[in-house]
């Protein structure tokens, strides 16, 4: 991994925890600690940075494209293989998200036994005698809670929009990439073997929440009793229903409220290695075109974890950092295959991919659910206890001039697919580049890409390789958030790599 990236994730993921606390640091650099080996997730597609004849000898490129690219022979080229390491991060899009989810773990703080949450003493049932108190009474002879149902419902509403949104918007991921690939032999049976190897880890903290069912009805009862303890009781625990408790405080009428329910944050992680054998050959030779058919093996080697905490729970996010670095991967094998072909012209070529043609499920491990009463949490826990590499047809098409010194690629995938996290993707790239035959004159590269499911985030990439060896490609997002008080783009990449001849 760069060790100058990792650095500097790791120096603002320090600095984060000092700034921001418990939930808000969690959901933006969790993730950094689980990728401690070399990894990548698919935050952005890898290709959009890349031009056609780079992504032949990738992983990520067709497996049809590498006989295209050992026959043609392109003097701008390297066609022995290719290493590429790099990272980046990406947020959702709900600005000041660290203040929105600090307000609402001070919220979620639901009495411990023996605790009545204000540091009194847990309150004895009332024993005075219930006083036939009207509605408007008790705010005659307590004019501090005029209005307090209303209030109430106001907190309410604003706390259950609040974790719509986080659940829906709230989120923070890292990235680490790293990725190798060889071309092993250019006449093989008539055709091209490309062995590659790649480790992929994606992690993610993601907040699972319990609609808060609020009644006012039973509220405005639980209210009434007020005016039935003496200033000589201890504090009162009023139940408002929905988990909402109110701790009222007779000897200064003093109130306090706090939400308890199922509400938990769920950090995912997967660490997957990869290693595949690619053979490609040209099929149909013709004055038109040729058609190239590739055939991709791949070998994965998965390891999934998952920790939970309640949102009322977070005290300390060291801890959670230390548990998801320590946390338990379980580990499965798995096979599946990815297919693809190439119908290439003098001045455009055709394609089409498809990958993880048997769509091979993985599970994670398994832990105790016995705390949760909540059957839509229960559900949600259900859903995240698995993900499946599910199929995509990936089609390609590009245009070039005379030497294929200026080219243009467009890249859709057909249908969108889930990640481990189960975030939607489903990516179109755009990308223009000048390919050049000097050493010493650079090759360069722009484009852009933008999710067509999920996060419907866009992003702008350029690159440029140097002396026809050295790549480096950065990518960032048009869209911003506002963190902290600061405008920041709300994703963006790096990624270093070689390509050379052997």
């Amino acid at each position: 991994m760069p060790l100058l990236l990792l650095a500097s994730l790791k120096k603002y993921s320090l600095e984060a925890r000092v700034k921001y606390h418990d939930l808000a640091t969690v959901i933006a650099f969790l993730s950094l600690s689980v990728l401690s080996n070399s990894a990548w997730a698919d935050i952005q597609p890898r290709s959009a940075s890349q031009n056609y004849s780079q992504k032949s000898l990738s992983n990520a490129g067709n497996p049809a494209a590498a006989a295209l690219i050992v026959a043609r022979k392109d003097p701008h080229v390297m066609i022995g293989g290719s290493f590429e390491i790099g990272g980046g991060v990406e947020y959702g899009n709900l600005d000041e998200l660290f203040a929105k989810i600090d307000e609402l773990s001070l919220l979620f703080n639901p009495p411990k036994e023996g605790d009545d949450g204000t540091g009194g003493e847990s309150p004895p049932s009332p024993e005075n005698p219930v006083r036939d108190y009207q509605w408007e009474d008790i705010f005659v002879e307590y004019p501090e809670l005029e209005d307090r149902l209303d209030i109430i419902k106001s907190k309410v509403v604003t706390t259950a929009s609040l974790l719509a949104l986080i659940t829906a918007e709230g989120y923070g991921k890292a990235e680490l990439t790293s990725e190798a690939s060889f071309v092993l032999h250019e006449d093989f049976l008539g055709g091209t073997l490309l062995f590659g190897m790649a480790f992929k880890g994606n992690s993610e903290a993601l907040g699972i929440f319990e609609e808060i069912t609020f009644d006012s009805d039973i509220a405005k009862e639980q209210l009434k009793t007020i005016p039935d303890f003496e200033d000589t009781d201890p504090i009162q625990e009023l139940d408002l229903s929905g988990g909402i408790t109110l701790f009222y405080d007779p000897a200064n009428k003093r109130v306090k409220m706090s939400v308890d329910n199922d509400s938990l944050l769920l950090v995912k992680a997967t660490k997957i290695a990869q290693f595949s054998l690619a053979y490609s050959r040209n099929v149909i030779q013709s004055d038109a075109g040729d058609l190239y058919l590739g055939v991709k093996p791949i070998f994965y080697r998965v390891g999934l974890t998952h920790t939970s905490t309640r949102i009322g729970e977070i005290t300390d996010t060291e801890e959670l950092f230390d548990d998801i670095k320590n946390a338990n991967y379980v580990y499965e094998n798995g096979f599946d295959v990815d297919l693809g072909l190439v119908w290439a012209a003098e001045h455009y070529q055709l394609g089409a991919s498809i990958t993880s043609l048997f769509e091979h499920t993985y599970e994670f491990p398994d832990f105790d659910r016995t705390s949760f009463t909540s059957l839509k949490i229960l559900n949600q826990l259900n859903k995240q206890s698995s993900f499946t590499m599910e199929r995509q047809l990936k089609l390609e098409a590009g245009i070039f001039t005379d030497q294929r010194h200026w080219s243009l690629n467009v890249e859709l995938d057909a249908n969108a697919i889930e990640d481990p996290m189960h975030d939607n993707y489903q990516w179109f790239t755009l990308t223009g580049g000048y390919a050049a035959d000097s050493w010493w004159l650079p090759s360069a590269r722009l484009g852009f890409s933008r999710n067509l499911a999920g996060s419907k985030l866009a992003y702008l990439n350029a690159g440029v390789t140097v002396m026809k060896f050295f790549n480096i490609d950065v990518a960032t997002t048009l869209d911003t958030v506002t963190l902290d008080g600061s405008e920041m783009l709300r994703g963006a990449n790096i990624r270093l790599g070689v390509q050379f001849d052997y």
